[in-house]
């Protein structure tokens, strides 16, 4: 790993899943999914857009998309849920990312999940596959923020163990999980 400037793609990360009753597949993102993660982003509800992206957003600019999909996989990981449609084509169904800090002591995260899909398991699945990743890695801790009004993630992030505190910003949630203890 030494002699690469740029850590290569992680295929020991990828993972078959049965999601209710569907096959799809969880890896870290790749370049070429600049489009699916694109239509992932159309296809939110604007309230999903805005618990994700805290504003009514649901269209990033091609540059922006190239800047989520082309990723150091030493300092940030996305991990993303394809389901392979009848047609060969990928679809991207949710996405979950984090950028660590320089020293891994804390990684920041961030998840969507395709609107349609919401409530059924499937953000719990991306967000344990990456509490997984960052403690292989010696992620010390996660990080993220949510607002008010997102109680499915704050649920979830509960379940899951994290603490919640208000945020530093009006109306938002602070959620923190110690991974790794120096």
């Amino acid at each position: 790993m030494r002699r690469f400037a740029i850590r290569p793609y992680p295929q020991e990360l990828e993972q078959q899943v049965d999601w209710n009753g569907r096959q799809l597949l969880i890896r870290p993102i790749r370049p070429e999914d600049e489009i699916a993660l694109g239509n992932l982003i159309r296809s939110l509800d604007p309230e999903d857009a805005r618990m994700r992206f805290f504003a009514a957003m649901r269209h990033l600019p091609r540059s922006q998309l190239a800047r989520f999909t082309q990723i150091d996989y030493d300092r940030e990981m996305a991990l993303v849920a394809i389901e392979r449609g009848s047609d060969g084509v990928e679809r991207s169904l949710g996405e979950i990312r984090a950028v660590s800090h320089p020293d891994h002591a804390v990684a920041d995260f961030a998840i969507v999940v395709s609107s349609g899909c919401k409530g059924k398991g499937l953000g719990r699945l991306l967000l344990q596959s990456l509490i997984t990743c960052s403690r292989s890695r010696g992620i010390g801790e996660l990080r993220g923020e949510t607002l008010e009004g997102n109680l499915r993630m704050q649920h979830l992030a509960q379940d899951l163990g994290f603490k919640l505190t208000a945020g530093a910003d009006r109306g938002t949630v602070d959620l923190r999980l110690v991974l790794c203890t120096p």
